[in-house]
């Protein structure tokens, strides 16, 4: 089969490995469930979520380092096994602390191991559209919630939440096991095949080692950017379903569907934002990004200021359409900052952006049981979305000075 054509398969391997990956990001829909089964209270589960997304970064920098030593294949399968562990686990909790181990550092690892593998492998058969590609791929993680999201709401109530996990857990392991075995980067000579597409002159020579990027203010501000960008998502993915059947008093069912929907605003966003990012570029992405994001934080801040539910709804999916943005660009900018050899690790330490962003939803969790309610956590979220808006102009003059260096040298 002809390069071209081949290499969709790849491509399309990583959509669906990251497609299982992405049941990862269900804890809404577990969240109620769970805490009804258990006894436990918001800001409990809340913290799961937390060190599901601190540990995420931690099985992201493992791959970064051990990449040296063993392939992108062999770590997936690493991945997997640890995701099918721990979501076996979570259907054996009897105390919280098994909860944390389970599902928060288990699944965390496991996904944070298998999301670089497959963001630092597959686009490169793309080198032409690589944000694109990207996207795609992210596009998979995104509607793994839109996709499952009503059968595993179909499976709580009908063979309750510990079953729910026993299959999750048989379904994510096989899934990503298999997608291991088509799981590579393209040889030398294979990549000398592929379509060559240059931003800038001199680029490709340009591959900055992670001991001399943290050292750029650069890295840091753009750091700061995903930090905004993710805290905010994540808050609305961690406590959109509880948002919905306890602030705007909609049903279960309901608030199902309207998290497939912010789901699907969230995983189509990610193929629009690589098109966009490719066309645009990163200064201009990312202010539309932040733009759209402080836009939606209002929003939902007048959704449940008046009790407007569809207000909310519109909101929400442009909130995570934005994230969608965010986790597109993310590998993409370090790429284009960075360059390529050195991706997989310098993306690694990017990804440690979660031990803050994690924060955000426990955050909010402690805010909604001390005030009843989730008004002032809305409105952190418009305090922090025009933040992102300043950093953003911050990280626009840097680095157009950056490629100024560059083009120069």
């Amino acid at each position: 089969m002809d390069i071209h054509k081949k290499r969709w398969i790849y491509i399309l391997n990583g959509f669906i490995v990251l497609l299982f990956m992405g049941c990862g990001l269900a804890w809404s829909i577990f969240m109620v469930p769970v805490e009804t089964a258990f006894h436990w209270t918001r800001d409990q589960t809340s913290l799961a979520f937390t060190i599901n997304i601190f540990c995420f970064s931690v099985g992201s920098i493992l791959t970064g380092v051990l990449s040296k030593r063993f392939s992108f294949s062999i770590l997936l399968k690493a991945s997997a096994v640890m995701m099918g562990i721990g979501f076996l686990g979570a259907s054996l909790m009897s105390a919280v602390w098994q909860l944390y181990l389970s599902y928060g550092i288990l699944v965390g690892v496991g996904i944070g191991l298998g999301y670089n593998c497959v963001i630092s492998a597959c686009p490169l058969w793309l080198p032409e559209k690589e944000a694109t590609a990207t996207g795609i791929l992210l596009m998979g993680y995104a509607l793994s919630t839109a996709i499952f999201g009503p059968l595993l709401n179909t499976l709580i109530e009908s063979v309750g939440i510990v079953n729910t996990f026993r299959i999750l857990a048989i379904l994510c392991s096989i899934g990503i096991f298999l997608g291991s075995i088509l799981l590579r980067q393209p040889s030398v000579d294979e990549a000398g095949q592929l379509p060559q597409v240059e931003r800038h002159a001199g680029k490709k020579s340009y591959n900055v080692i992670t001991s001399q990027m943290i050292r750029k203010p650069i890295f840091w501000t753009y750091y700061l950017i995903t930090v905004l960008f993710g805290g905010v998502g994540l808050i609305v993915i961690n406590h959109c379903s509880p948002m919905l059947t306890e602030g705007l008093a909609m049903n279960a069912g309901a608030a199902a569907l309207v998290i497939s929907m912010t789901s699907i605003a969230n995983g189509v966003s990610r193929f629009i934002w690589g098109v966009i990012f490719d066309k645009m570029g990163v200064s201009k992405c990312l202010s539309l990004i932040a733009g759209c994001f402080t836009l939606a934080s209002i929003g939902l801040y007048i959704s449940f200021l008046y009790n407007i539910t569809i207000i909310f709804i519109i909101s929400a999916c442009l909130l995570l359409f934005s994230y969608g943005g965010n986790a597109i660009t993310c590998p993409s900018v370090i790429r284009e900052l960075f360059g390529h050899r050195t991706f997989s690790l310098n993306y690694s330490v990017l990804a440690t952006d979660a031990v803050f962003t994690s924060c955000f939803p426990s955050i909010a969790g402690v805010v909604q049981v001390a005030t009843q309610g989730y008004q002032i956590p809305l409105m952190i979220l418009v305090v922090v979305s025009v933040l992102s808006i300043l950093t953003v102009i911050i990280f626009s003059k840097m680095y157009r000075k950056q490629y100024e260096t560059i083009l120069r040298e």
